[in-house]
């Protein structure tokens, strides 16, 4: 996610203090809507843990399903401000049709922080390199699914390695994500308060002390309004309550510094790929209908740089489609990986 995160930090502690009478109305008007995945145990599904450690040392998190699978991996990259778990829909339903393998980025879930400096995409690239070493055999083929951060983080990889392109990398999914250009991202806001918004807000977040236990109390103030700008951000309008709850528990336990940092490099970087490294591999871009984050002008750049990628669009849902939508977003994802398959030496 991108600008929800950041709505929610700013206003959810105002919203602790301020208009709580109105806030508690659009909770339960929230918490009232249909929801399809009430119960659903978000976070519960779990791989055999996997020890990865970054080129700077730092220690990753990954886990493997059906690592008795040495035909074809799939490796799922998640999105700013959220873990593996946000895959849990994609985890449940593709399981068997190949080595499945998700990761924390470092400052997220259960990966550790690393370096304040290193917070950027081009050190996400190496840390998809070094868990892609730690959890796929050396000859097994590779498909690469990522959403928002998780599908920059692709990008900026498939450029460093375009030798693995075709063979060692068959496939990608780039989902809800951006080849560069976040800088203009409005949210709806006038552009001249949205540019200087991107402009001030990291540094003013990294001023305030990676992880300061200061920091991380006042980011937890207001949890009610940080999920209704979760709602209103990263959801379409049909978001079920329990998916915009779990979203926003998984932003409230960024580290400050990774919320920072990252943020920094993705608002700044004009050009995040050109995406031609892309051309060789099975290519699937997902865009969604009320995407405010990574509008669908996004996944269409990215699908115009590679002829024969595969372009489809999510009705009715926002950034985070994979938990909106997940059984549409499944279906195409599990063509990508028959359509990679089928590439495959016999």
């Amino acid at each position: 996610m991108l600008g929800g995160a950041v709505a929610a930090t700013v206003l959810g502690a105002a919203g602790a203090g301020a208009g709580l009478a109105v806030q508690r109305r659009a909770l339960r008007r929230l918490q009232l809507r249909p929801d399809p995945f009430a119960g659903e145990p978000f976070g519960s599904l779990r791989g055999r843990p996997v020890p990865v450690r970054a080129g700077d040392g730092t220690r990753l998190y990954a886990e493997v399903d059906g690592d008795d699978r040495t035909d074809l991996a799939v490796v799922f990259c998640h999105g700013w401000t959220l873990t593996q778990d946000a895959w849990h829909f994609q985890r449940k339903a593709l399981r068997g049709l190949a080595r499945l393998v998700f990761w924390d980025h470092r400052g997220h879930g259960r990966s550790d922080g690393g370096a304040r400096d290193g917070y950027s995409l081009s050190r996400l690239a190496g840390d998809l390199a070094a868990v892609i070493d730690a959890t796929v055999p050396a000859d097994t083929p590779v498909v690469l699914v990522g959403h928002s951060m998780g599908g920059m983080t692709i990008l900026r990889y498939i450029d460093a390695h375009p030798d693995l392109v075709g063979h060692k990398i068959v496939g990608t999914g780039l989902l809800c994500t951006s080849s560069g250009g976040l800088g203009d991202i409005t949210l709806g806001a006038p552009a001249l308060i949205a540019r200087a918004t991107h402009r001030v807000l990291p540094r003013a977040l990294g001023a305030l002390g990676a992880g300061s236990g200061a920091v991380e109390r006042v980011r937890h103030l207001g949890r009610g309004a940080a999920v209704l700008i979760e709602d209103l951000i990263a959801f379409g309008p049909e978001g079920g309550p329990a998916a915009v709850a779990f979203a926003e528990q998984m932003m409230a336990e960024t580290r400050m510094d990774a919320f920072a940092g990252f943020l920094g490099s993705m608002v700044s970087t004009s050009l995040i790929s050109d995406c031609a490294a892309l051309a060789g591999a099975e290519n699937l871009v997902i865009g969604a209908e009320h995407d405010l984050l990574t509008p669908v002008e996004h996944s269409l750049r990215i699908a115009s740089c590679v002829p024969d990628a595969r372009l489809e669009v999510v009705p009715s849902a926002g950034h985070m489609a994979m938990m909106e939508r997940p059984s549409v977003v499944n279906d195409h994802l599990g063509d990508l990986i028959e359509r990679a398959r089928k590439t495959l030496p016999t």
